[in-house]
């Protein structure tokens, strides 16, 4: 294909992922970010790097012009994130995009009040071809912020998920797919659920974890109002707490339970196992 792809969130997890894949295949890139200089300085080969903000839609033109393609992903924690990326969806059309490959979440179909079910309808009722990458929970979350330093400090993690089971899935796989979506016909109009390839208990994940780092990692399984507190000490901000203790209220729910194909269909390769991700991060749960 030829023609200008713009990666949102270009600097984070699934975006960055999803930018250097491309830019590695000889596709021509333009990396999105509020500090497109900083960005620069870092490195990433074969990118653009561009100002861009949601919230400034004065940033939309310059960041679109030639653009075909776009890689959305609505504003991370925001509730209300429709208010920024449905405009953006206009400029989009108005500047002769032709394809989305829109990053949301896993069971958004079913919660039409939900911010990504918002973007998502008036995505598929703009005239654009689209994809939606719905995926379950990133196995990275195990990896990083509250829950990694807790289990590096105390050799334990903490979470409202009783003994529900969740099919995690590795960040990497996703950008692999949205990579795939993006540089390949067959993909319009099509919603793919990804998931890791088998759903476990949390138990189950710590006993890899454990297998993975060589020290003893458990599972404890706590209420909300732990949760809560918990939450509040690593200095989540209150709406961010109750966003939390909703989607595991889910979990608890068995809806992060279910296993697809979704990843293997588009990239031909099953989805990588949470072991396989356990053994190559086991330094992230080793004692500090």
């Amino acid at each position: 294909m030829s023609g200008t792809i713009l990666v949102l969130g270009a600097t984070g997890l699934v975006g960055g992922g999803v930018a250097a894949r491309l830019a590695g295949a000889g596709e021509k890139v333009r990396a999105a970010t509020r500090r497109p200089e900083a960005a620069q300085a870092k490195g990433g080969t074969g990118l653009e790097w561009v100002a861009f903000d949601l919230e400034r839609p004065d940033t939309f033109a310059r960041a679109l012009d030639g653009v075909d393609r776009v890689f959305l992903i609505a504003r991370p924690g925001d509730e209300h994130s429709d208010r920024w990326s449905i405009p953006l969806i206009d400029a989009m059309k108005a500047h002769g995009v032709r394809r989305v490959c829109n990053l949301t979440a896993m069971g958004t179909q079913m919660r039409p009040d939900f911010a990504l079910r918002k973007i998502e309808l008036h995505l598929e009722a703009s005239g654009l071809d689209f994809t939606h990458l719905r995926p379950n929970w990133f196995m990275q979350m195990l990896a990083s912020g509250s829950v990694q330093a807790q289990i590096r400090a105390q050799g334990f993690f903490a979470l409202p998920a009783a003994d529900a089971k969740i099919s995690y899935i590795d960040a990497a796989d996703i950008s692999d797919v949205a990579a795939r979506v993006l540089s390949t016909a067959g993909h319009a109009g099509r919603a793919y659920t990804l998931t890791g390839p088998q759903a476990l208990a949390h138990d189950a994940i710590a006993r890899i974890l454990s297998d993975a780092s060589g020290r003893e990692i458990r599972y404890v399984p706590i209420d909300e109002d732990a949760a809560r507190a918990a939450l509040g000490r690593a200095g989540f901000p209150p709406e961010w707490v109750e966003r939390l203790v909703v989607f595991y209220r889910l979990i608890r729910a068995g809806y992060c339970e279910p296993v697809t194909p979704d990843v293997e269909t588009v990239l031909g390769r099953p989805a990588a196992p949470l072991a396989a991700f356990a053994e190559a991060h086991a330094d992230a749960w080793r004692a500090a």
